[in-house]
């Protein structure tokens, strides 16, 4: 069985894990330059153009791992790059510069672009409709692939910094102090909106035909689902400066910005997650291949890879629950441990009967949430385990586990006791013996006695009964009583619900009783002897079960003695009075009876008797 789970688990991570060749995460390539890197775009996994300051072009053709220089023709600063196609990309910069190539950017053609300014942003929506922004509120548009380039108007006098078009009537172009414009009728005429800021807008990119994103200045990330009609601020983490961002889905989005800042979300800016870049310079572009292989580059030659989406191997999890040395956790008990996030895959459990896990008591791999419910066969009772988990992701597992945590699994559950003796409205002396049966996996037993049958009034709580009986010491209980108890059993974590309740009545002293003779009526009979020194015997019937009092008065018609005040059976009861402490003189007896089954049938009966001394 347990070959089984291991190959189980094998071919998880291999469906699981991809086998990657470079290193997890960001890494650095070899730019073989020192000048400053602008703008970054790959094609495909393999082929990739960066171009940078004064005219640098790079060019790879085997993703990075060997950069070729290019000769771009010029001098100035390049500050943007878009590739329409494998083939056929564009380039723009300082002192109106438009670069073009034809043949994935082995060589490069100028164009003219009739301006003298800064270009800062290009891009394309097909083949020949183009789009270009720049200084001083310049907008370009090309409708054949750039052959011409024409100038309109934006109304604006400050820097564009970027363009992007949803398709060839929507577009926006944003750039200082905020300042974002929005065409509807593919960039002939342009109107001012409110991007909902005042930072600097380095980037704008289209998500959706109707959704789009800015950042910028300070960490500022805006997203907009109704073409700029409202722009809502998502939180990226970070104040630093945001220079470059890349889309490839609705979903999928990655930032770069200063020191070495990259931040990621997959669920369209819900939420940004950090990510390590393994570098402190800013990072000014970034461009994905796909969701999983991309590229930033920055200042002073840096270019940074990914092959894994940004994402290293999984941190290690954190265990919450239950606590450190928990006793008594259920056998289908649940764990729970933080989330190592993001992106999580699976998580895999191990259970040990020792803290170094030399052996396994039980494994389980591929948990899609960072909680388990034990299942009913996987530990057994009463046994102390230590557990820990590991992550994986797509990148692969964690390097280190969490830390291990122990607890004891809970006894088994207890059934009821039974009882056993007395019977139930048994007549008893006053330490009678009370058994009941035996419950499997009990330790102890807790036996009470109440005079009321709510137990509010509880005369004898002994918890700690190894067996399964109890002899009620002597002074514990008085005669002429009735008395209710009940058991339950408990072990180390477990209580039973409590056994039936019953009663029995405490023997009355000198009083005798016939039950084999049913009476037919209620009868007090006369006493005897009567005169008496010291004792004398009181007789009566009860023809059903009933509630007795006998009481003694003295000729004054004070109560001397309360001889019997007790629920009897029906029978024929004879009681011996001993009256040695009481004076010489006339006393009156009388009996009230009343039936248990009609408290309206009474019996009273009074009769005289005199003691001699």
């Amino acid at each position: 069985m347990k070959s089984i789970k291991y190959t189980l688990f094998i071919i998880f991570i291999l469906a699981c894990v991809r086998i990657y060749g470079q290193p997890y995460g960001w890494f650095a390539q070899t730019s073989g330059t020192s000048n400053n890197l602008n703008a970054v775009y790959f094609v495909n996994p393999t082929t990739g153009v960066v171009v940078g300051q004064s005219g640098l072009i790079l060019r790879t053709s085997n993703g990075g791992t060997n950069w070729g220089s290019i000769s771009s023709g010029t001098g100035a600063h390049l500050f943007g790059v878009y590739f329409i196609n494998g083939n056929t990309g564009y380039a723009v910069g300082d002192v109106g510069v438009v670069l073009r190539t034809t043949n994935a950017g082995s060589s490069w053609s100028s164009q003219s672009s009739g301006v003298g300014y800064q270009l800062r942003s290009v891009s394309f929506i097909n083949n020949t409709t183009g789009y270009i922004a720049g200084w001083y509120g310049t907008f370009l548009r090309t409708t054949n692939g750039g052959t011409n380039w024409v100038s309109y108007s934006t109304g604006l006098v400050t820097n564009l910094t970027c363009v992007a078009f949803a398709d060839a009537n929507n577009g926006f172009a944003g750039g200082q102090f905020g300042n974002l414009i929005r065409t509807t009728n593919g960039g002939v005429n342009w109107s001012l909106i409110s991007s909902g800021t005042s930072s600097q807008i380095e980037q704008v990119s289209f998500t959706g035909t109707n959704d789009a994103s800015i950042i910028g200045e300070g960490g500022i990330i805006r997203k907009t689902t109704n073409l700029g009609v409202n722009w809502v601020a998502q939180t990226s983490g970070t104040g630093n400066w945001l220079n470059g961002l890349t889309v490839k889905n609705q979903t999928f989005m990655v930032v770069v910005g200063d020191y070495g800042t990259v931040r990621k979300t997959s669920n369209g800016g819900l939420n940004w997650y950090q990510q390590t870049s393994n570098t402190a310079n800013p990072l000014s572009a970034v461009s994905f291949s796909d969701t999983n292989i991309g590229w930033a580059v920055g200042i002073n030659g840096t270019i940074i890879k990914t092959t894994t989406g940004g994402w290293l191997l999984p941190g290690a999890a954190s265990l919450s629950a239950p606590g450190n040395g928990q006793t008594c956790f259920s056998i289908t008990g649940t764990l729970d441990w933080s989330d190592v996030f993001p992106p999580v895959c699976h998580y895999r459990l191990q259970f040990s009967t020792d803290q170094n896990f030399t052996t396994l008591a039980y494994e389980v791999a591929g948990i899609n949430a960072s909680q388990y419910v034990l299942p009913n066969f996987a530990l057994n009772y009463n046994t102390q385990y230590y557990w820990r988990v590991k992550a994986t992701n797509f990148v692969g597992e964690s390097a280190s586990w969490s830390s291990v945590r122990n607890f004891r699994t809970t006894n088994q559950s207890l059934t009821t006791p039974v009882l056993q003796l007395p019977a139930d409205n048994a007549a008893t002396n006053s330490t009678p013996q009370l058994t009941w049966d035996s419950v499997q996996y009990t330790s102890v037993y807790r036996c009470r006695i109440a005079t009321d049958s709510g137990f509010t009034n509880v005369v004898l709580d002994s918890n700690n009964i190894a067996g399964r009986l109890l002899n009620v010491p002597a002074g514990r209980l008085q005669p002429n009583t009735r008395y209710y108890w009940r058991i339950n059993a408990s072990n180390t974590c477990n209580t039973s619900s409590n056994s039936i309740r019953r009663s029995f009545i405490t023997s009355i002293t000198g009083l005798v009783v016939n039950q084999s003779e049913l009476p037919q009526s209620y009868e007090l009979y006369n006493n005897y002897p009567n005169p008496f020194n010291p004792s004398t015997q009181l007789n009566f019937d009860l023809p059903k079960n009933s509630v007795v009092k006998i009481t003694v008065f003295n000729i004054l018609g004070e109560v001397s003695a309360q001889l019997i005040n007790s629920e009897l059976a029906a029978g024929k009861y004879s009681y011996t009075w001993n009256a040695s402490d009481m004076a010489s003189g006339v006393y009156i007896y009388r009996i009230e009876a009343v039936s248990t089954l009609d408290i309206n049938e009474r019996f009273i009966s009074t009769k005289k008797m005199m003691l001699i001394k």
